[in-house]
């Protein structure tokens, strides 16, 4: 399982589109993207078609984006963001950078997506997210998986 290349365990924003802002200039800082209006742009027009909010507040943007130099994600822990109206708030962003595929190439969307998931979905990691005091504690969560 791959790790955060971006993490901020206490991430201060007041929407969703101010915490993919951030998280993607921790991704242009970790090498991940090239370009963060560029990536930001992508995810937000995915987020419109369908909402990136999966349930025990956790929200997975993410996007397939000609920005995306390495395929990465970025992980932050925030303080009960109100990710779209109907939706209980938001704990944790895990914020998905992959590369837009040629046709006929192997998208690594939905196999990053997949394992994040099913990741996010143990209580007894989500209990690690929530007390964690340092990045290492949050990169051990995704190796030990």
């Amino acid at each position: 399982m791959p790790t955060p290349a971006y993490i901020d365990l206490s991430l201060q924003a007041n929407s969703k589109e101010a915490a993919i802002h951030k998280l993607a200039k921790g991704l242009v800082q970790a090498g991940i993207i090239n370009d963060a209006e560029a990536y930001v742009s992508d995810v937000l027009s995915r987020e419109a078609t369908l909402s990136t909010y999966c349930g025990y507040g956790i929200a997975i943007p993410h996007a397939a984006s000609k920005a995306v130099v390495n395929p990465g994600f970025a992980f932050a822990r925030t303080t009960d963001l109100v990710w779209d109206e109907d939706d209980e708030k938001v704990r944790f962003i895990l914020a998905l950078a992959v590369p837009e595929a040629n046709e006929g190439e192997h998208s690594h969307h939905i196999e990053l997506m997949s394992k994040i998931a099913t990741l996010a979905l143990e209580e007894d990691v989500r209990t690690v997210w929530e007390t964690a005091q340092t990045h290492q504690e949050i990169q051990k969560s995704f190796v030990n998986h």
